[in-house]
């Protein structure tokens, strides 16, 4: 008699998540956050990429050693312009759509996803200096558990 082992194994989603609402591109955003945290965000090599969708988002890093603590900066949208099928009824042979990293989030811009905060106090302070930020229209803490898609925040 044979047996069957089953390993159920979850990503534990130990890390602060910020949603922020802005119309700043990527690299300004960074740019503010970086002058306003006193962090040093910088982009990271490759963005992540999407293959299942064809998209990627731009990705900025800061890995604080001496606060053992890791930021990321992650774009929640991708922009791209798919070609129509001709012989349809449509004026233009382009159309523009979206994906979203976290499609839930459909309003949030960018995700701060930080890693080893050591209280909420300094979330609470990450949070206010973000606030400072003049093209943040609003910023607040997500629970990564409520997320359907936030496996996607694994890099």
């Amino acid at each position: 008699m044979s047996k069957i082992h089953c390993i159920d194994f979850e990503y534990d989603h130990d890390y602060d998540l910020i949603g922020i609402h802005s119309t700043l591109p990527d690299y300004r955003m960074a740019y503010f956050l970086n002058h306003y945290l006193e962090i040093q965000l910088s982009r990271f090599k490759e963005n992540l990429d999407f293959k299942s969708g064809n998209c990627s988002f731009p990705l900025y890093i800061f890995e604080d050693k001496t606060a053992f603590t890791t930021w990321s900066l992650i774009a929640n949208k991708h922009v791209f312009t798919e070609n129509v099928i001709q012989g349809g009824s449509n004026l233009f042979p382009e159309e523009t759509k979206i994906t979203y990293l976290i499609p839930e989030k459909k309003k949030v811009d960018y995700f701060i996803k930080i890693s080893g905060l050591k209280d909420d106090m300094e979330l609470n302070s990450a949070l206010l200096g973000i606030n400072k930020i003049n093209n943040i229209i609003a910023s607040y803490a997500i629970d990564p558990m409520d997320l359907k898609s936030r496996d996607n925040l694994i890099f």
